[in-house]
């Protein structure tokens, strides 16, 4: 009763979307990278120079000649072809968003995937910051080939987690404003509770949440620079900075899992989260953890076992050894391990 896989027509719809979308996003991103800006040629002196503009920064690739000839032509029949690419794909992917809609194969709520869309955009999604807690669980049903039963999906909240080991200097240039601009670009209501908070919440309610791993000397607190997500060296007022969790290292020390979902608008929305064998135990450590609100602890308990279940009975061939999970603590290993047993000897296709 904890998910159903997805019917033959189900899944190819899906898949037909993700492959679409993966080439979309690769498409986006050529144009935000290899093509972004222009090239033209500039009389200086009486002689033609080869000028490449991004922004405002424009550099000079010198003067005519067979080899800047050569660069100016590949740039702009690439950015050319880039563009004509990522418009077919987009125009496919609008057509294909109504029929996805229609068959309920849309999972991730609409302002949530327009957030991951402008992380992804911004390059720090799968980098700098990870989806943890509830809405990891779109990645990986949309992997699996399966939905889990809504109320394990449901949440007023999505959580990020924060590396701050990674270059976060990269993420000042592509997010100037830090994360709280970036989700006001999106929708205007979002508001930190307090300055130097890690919560944002909109109008409706919705709460985006920065947090990152505590310290192992927890004598030791991370300078704020360390725990923000771009933004200027001197942070507005109401700029999020990432409050540190126990034991959240597990999570973003774990190999990173990613994949193209479906949004609730029919469009594909990328996420990138940790591997589902450590999401799991992490889950099932914080459901015997006595301190933790007992609520909580029980819809952690539900979704570390739907987890161990889909990774039991819905998932690629799984390695479970000491080998591979070595960065898991021991006591984990061996709770995660019976879990999965269980959720293969349990019947996961209950009507919900």
């Amino acid at each position: 009763m904890l998910f159903k896989e997805l019917d033959n027509e189900s899944r190819r719809r899906l898949i037909d979307t993700q492959q679409r979308g993966d080439a979309f996003r690769t498409a986006m991103a050529d144009q935000r990278h290899r093509f972004a800006g222009s090239m033209a040629w500039k009389d200086r002196g009486g002689k033609d120079y080869l000028y490449r503009r991004h922004g405002r920064v424009e550099k000079s690739l010198g003067p005519r000649s067979t080899e800047t000839e050569v660069i100016y032509n590949a740039f702009c029949q690439g950015k050319a072809r880039v563009e004509q690419r990522a418009e077919g794909l987009r125009k496919a992917l609008e057509g294909m968003a109504r029929v996805n809609r229609a068959m309920g194969i849309g999972r991730v709520p609409r302002l949530v995937a327009r957030i991951l869309r402008r992380l992804d955009d911004a390059g720090v999604l799968g980098n700098q910051v990870c989806v943890v807690g509830t809405n990891a669980l779109f990645a990986y049903e949309a992997h699996a080939g399966i939905h889990f039963e809504s109320g394990l999906l449901a949440t007023n909240d999505i959580d990020f987690a924060l590396d701050a080991r990674r270059n976060l200097s990269l993420t000042a240039t592509s997010m100037p404003d830090g994360l709280i601009g970036l989700l006001r670009k999106i929708d205007p209501t979002f508001a930190v509770q307090a300055a130097g908070d890690f919560r944002a919440v909109n109008a409706t309610g919705l709460m985006v949440d920065l947090i990152t791993p505590e310290p192992r000397n927890r004598l030791i607190v991370a300078p704020g620079r360390q725990r923000r997500l771009g933004g200027s060296v001197a942070p507005s007022l109401d700029e999020m900075t990432a409050v540190e969790v126990p034991r959240l290292g597990m999570i973003v020390d774990a190999p990173r899992f990613s994949a193209t979902a479906v949004a609730e608008d029919g469009l594909p929305v990328w996420l990138a989260a940790a591997d589902p064998r450590w999401w799991a135990a992490h889950k099932l450590w914080l459901a015997a953890e006595p301190t933790r609100d007992p609520l909580k602890r029980q819809r952690d308990r539900d979704q570390g076992a739907a987890v161990s279940m889909m990774l039991a009975r819905a998932w690629d061939a799984i390695d479970l050894s000491d080998t591979i999970l070595a960065s898991m603590p021991r006591d984990l290993r061996r709770t995660l391990r019976e879990a999965v047993a269980r959720g293969a000897e349990q019947d996961s296709q209950t009507e919900w």
